[in-house]
């Protein structure tokens, strides 16, 4: 009697078919695994970034840095870069689709951009000084910027004082003038923030364009620090 050697093509075909279904179970698995990794990534930024912000004014009497209307060369994204040994990855998420076009530019941009009532212009602003904040905790201090920004170092703040200026309300700009600035689905439709006490939370966007109509009803800004 003769061995049968090797498969029958029906065998074969059953064998990739198995191969196939196996593949697309755990494909999403995996995605869903690397765009934790990647998130998880960004929390850890966005937390050396608060923790080099909290020893910038630790040695400059409280004051935050600025942003770069106070001057390019005098940003934060150039001011805070010592305490975290220059490491220019640091200001970048790698869910950022300009995210190595921003590492690249000269000099390098961020994928995180400081609230303009902390990172301002001038150290007489009216926050811009980390022992005058009454609620750090709740006190938003970075977010992530939004992804159509041009990667250009001047593009790292949020205007957050006139997101909610009577013109935009009266227009019904508001949010559109908000997310031109950030991105609040930049991780699977929900994105990280970082509060002046240094914690990062991951809020939904659903739950930010809630704040937003609350806001207008009450005629109150989520990005300003609490009185």
């Amino acid at each position: 009697m003769r061995c049968r050697n090797g498969f029958t093509l029906i065998e074969l075909l059953v064998v990739i078919a198995i191969i196939g279904m196996l593949v697309a179970i755990l494909l999403p698995a995996v995605q869903s695994a690397r765009a934790s990794a990647r998130r998880t990534e960004c929390v850890s930024n966005m937390k050396q970034l608060g923790l080099a912000i909290h020893q910038f004014t630790g040695t400059h009497g409280g004051q935050f840095p600025f942003n770069s209307h106070a001057g390019t060369i005098k940003s934060w994204v150039f001011t805070v870069a010592p305490y975290m040994e220059s490491v220019d990855s640091i200001r970048i998420c790698q869910d950022d689709p300009q995210a190595e076009a921003r590492l690249a530019s000269a000099p390098p941009g961020t994928s995180y951009i400081i609230n303009n009532y902390l990172g301002a212009s001038k150290a007489s602003a009216p926050f811009n000084n980390f022992k005058k904040l009454k609620e750090t905790c709740k006190t938003l201090l970075l977010f992530e910027g939004s992804d159509n920004r041009a990667v250009a170092i001047t593009n790292e703040h949020a205007h957050c004082s006139s997101w909610f200026s009577a013109a935009n309300v009266a227009a019904g700009l508001v949010w559109t003038k908000i997310t031109d600035e950030i991105q609040p689905n930049r991780h699977g439709g929900s994105a990280n923030y970082l509060y002046a006490d240094g914690h990062v939370n991951g809020l939904a966007e659903e739950t930010l364009f809630d704040w937003v109509q609350t806001d207008i009803s009450n005629g109150t800004n989520f990005a300003k620090p609490p009185l």
